[in-house]
């Protein structure tokens, strides 16, 4: 069973598409608007809020869960993924062999800056801005500024 609820005003880009893959479920908000070669898929619940943007692009894909808040933006070329491939070593050859999967909580007001990477098993606050080029793999308390290679707390807010 695949389920799309899209409640209001939804704009999608050209080349932009909305998979919802079997057992998936997407819940899109009021005034969201996907930019060009947005990529969103869900094999599991991906849930958008009110006032959401993702600009060109991006990705996200919800094999467990992606929650995002209101007043999101997701600037161009961010990832966002609540999985991990897991993989053997069968002699030298290395194959993969499924996923590991946790969910994602983006919280409301958040701002995550071009070319950002969220990972599986991350909680973003309220009123956080997570820097260009971030790799977010830890949890982001509210109100504060985030970036770096992992991200961490740069500033409160």
């Amino acid at each position: 069973m695949r389920k799309l609820h899209l409640n209001g005003l939804v704009l999608l880009g050209k080349n932009s598409a909305l998979f919802c893959k079997s057992g998936g479920e997407i819940v899109v908000g009021n005034r969201c608007y996907f930019f060009d070669n947005v990529e969103v898929q869900s094999r599991g619940l991906l849930s958008f809020g009110n006032n959401v943007q993702v600009n060109n692009f991006s990705r996200i894909v919800a094999l467990e869960r992606v929650t995002i808040g209101d007043n999101v933006t997701i600037a161009q070329f961010v990832t966002i993924l609540d999985h991990d491939h897991k993989y053997i070593m069968d002699r030298d050859e290395m194959k993969l062999d499924g996923f590991e999967t946790t969910p994602v909580n983006i919280g409301d007001n958040v701002w995550i800056g071009d070319k950002a990477t969220v990972l599986r098993g991350v909680s973003i606050g309220n009123n956080v801005i997570i820097a260009a080029n971030a790799v977010v793999n830890c949890d982001i308390p509210d109100n504060c500024i985030a970036g770096g290679v992992p991200a961490r707390v740069l500033k409160t807010v």
